[in-house]
């Protein structure tokens, strides 16, 4: 039976020459002489490596006194350290920022800083920035000004978790602008 990504090699020695991070993964040795059942084993390769980043949006609009998620993808073995700067700071959660990890496998991280109610002097570029024993690697995302707040994170988590009607309030307040115009 061959699954996909797989590969059958006859030997007792399996070779891989110049080993890649696309290489890490479980290898099964079976021994079969045809007289009994055989055996099996599973052998796991960890490759490690540097860190590679991915921001998936490098610019990021919102307007004054809206929250806003920067976001970056990291690869890495072993997991890395990861900060977040801005003009060569480190940033750190407080009243101003929100910084949250996530591993989603071994070599996988999604970081994610979210600035709070923006304040003018919180526009321009951060970076993310990731470092483990092999090497490490940052990304920069822009934050600039719009005059339209940019939903989500703007809207806050009421439209999200059913505690508001976002349609209802959108007709509450078209009904009470035309109510205004109505009566002028």
């Amino acid at each position: 039976m061959m699954f996909a990504n797989s590969a059958t090699f006859v030997g007792n020695i399996l070779r891989i020459k110049s080993v890649k991070k696309e290489d890490r993964g479980t290898y099964y040795c079976v021994a079969d002489n045809g007289v009994s059942k055989g055996d099996r084993r599973n052998v796991n390769l960890e490759v490690e490596f540097a860190p590679v980043i991915t921001v998936p949006r490098p610019r990021l609009g919102q307007a004054l006194q809206y929250d806003m998620d920067l976001e970056c993808h990291i690869e890495a073995y072993p997991p890395p350290a990861i900060v977040w700067l801005k003009e060569d700071i480190q940033l750190s959660n407080n009243q101003h920022y929100s910084i949250s990890h996530f591993a989603t496998a071994d070599e996988y991280s999604d970081s994610t800083l979210r600035v709070i109610t923006i304040e003018k002097r919180q526009y321009g570029d951060y970076v993310c920035k990731a470092v483990n024993k092999l090497g490490h690697a940052e990304a920069k995302v822009n934050l600039f000004e719009t005059s339209i707040p940019v939903c989500p994170p703007a809207c806050g988590q009421a439209y999200f978790d059913g505690a508001e009607n976002p349609a209802g309030t959108l007709l509450a307040t078209i009904g009470f602008l035309a109510a205004i115009l109505y009566i002028r």
